[in-house]
């Protein structure tokens, strides 16, 4: 990992810790356990597969997107009393020296972040559900927002409308598509 990819996680990583914390200091433990599960490892997933798939593919965050989710961010709390979230902080670029991605690779590369959001959500939800001290206090909050947000990130990536993954999932496979927004939706449900 080059040293701008590294800047641009940071950035990417403290503005949605920002606003997942509400801007609420006692809020940001819990907040960056779950952006450190859900957004970064969602990006690194994204970025191994393509790797493996022999394209070259580096994070880059998006300025622009970032500038917006924090007056949206903002606003709102100053508006409401709460945040609302939209962010798109930036995303996983891949590039081929062939020319061309193959549908398939980029289908499967694609699916790669929201199947490891579910697998997170799904193993957070089941360490909440043991109950005991991993549904109590801070760890127990800490478990249950985890989950959560793991869970909604692989849902919303999973809408089938262009630049999302669920786009790019759909044009290579809509049965695997299918299933995962159907995964991605329940555990939702459940939470």
């Amino acid at each position: 990992m080059n040293r701008r990819e590294v800047e641009d996680l940071a950035i990417s990583f403290l503005v949605l810790l920002l606003l997942f914390s509400d801007f609420n200091p006692s809020m940001m433990l819990p907040a960056a356990i779950a952006i450190l599960t859900a957004f970064v490892f969602h990006e690194m997933a994204h970025r191994g597969l393509a790797r493996r798939f022999g394209y070259y593919a580096i994070y880059r965050r998006w300025d622009t997107g970032i500038v917006l989710a924090l007056l949206l961010g903002v606003a709102t709390k100053a508006i409401t009393g709460s945040t609302w979230i939209f962010a798109a902080v930036g995303a996983v670029q891949i590039y081929s020296l062939h020319g061309f991605i193959d549908r398939r690779a980029m289908g499967m590369t694609a699916l790669a972040g929201p199947a490891t959001n579910i697998l997170i959500a799904v193993i957070f939800l089941a360490l909440y559900s043991i109950g005991g001290s991993f549904s109590e206090g801070i760890l127990g909050l800490t478990v249950r927002i985890t989950a959560m947000v793991n869970a909604w990130l692989a849902f919303f990536n999973l809408w089938p409308i262009p630049p999302l993954d669920g786009y790019k999932v759909l044009r290579w496979n809509a049965s695997y598509w299918a299933v995962a927004i159907g995964i991605a939706y329940s555990l939702n449900m459940l939470l």
